[in-house]
C-alpha cells in the first residue's frame, strides 16, 4: 500500500485544470478547513483565479470553491495519473501559506 503523501496546493490546482480539460467525467470531493467531508463528488466546470466552480451532479447545482487554500484533503472517484480512486490526499500545510 502506498504511503500517504502531502500534495502542494499548486499541484491540486494543476490537477483540477487537467480534470476539467482531459477528464471532465471524474468527480472530486473535498474536506475544507473546519468542516466535514462533502457528501457528493463534483465535476470541475471552470477554474477561477484562486479557486474553481464545480457542479454537484446529485444536487444538480454548481457551487464556488473561492480559494484552494481552504482545502485540507481531497479524493477522486476514478483513477487519474498517480491518483487512486477513493484515496484521501492531504494538502501540505506549508503550501497553504
Amino acid at each position: 500500500m502506498m504511503q500517504h503523501s502531502s500534495t502542494p496546493v499548486l499541484e491540486l490546482r494543476r490537477l483540477l485544470f487537467e480534470l476539467k480539460d482531459l477528464r471532465p467525467d471524474i468527480g472530486v470531493r473535498f474536506k475544507f478547513i473546519g468542516q466535514m467531508w462533502q457528501k457528493n463528488f463534483s465535476k470541475v466546470i471552470k477554474m477561477t483565479e484562486t479557486g474553481a466552480i464545480l457542479l454537484d451532479e446529485k444536487l444538480e447545482r454548481p457551487y464556488l470553491l473561492p480559494d484552494l487554500i481552504i482545502v485540507m484533503q481531497f479524493e477522486l472517484d476514478s483513477a487519474f495519473q498517480q491518483y487512486e480512486p477513493y484515496k484521501q490526499y492531504t494538502i501540505s500545510a506549508s503550501a497553504q501559506l
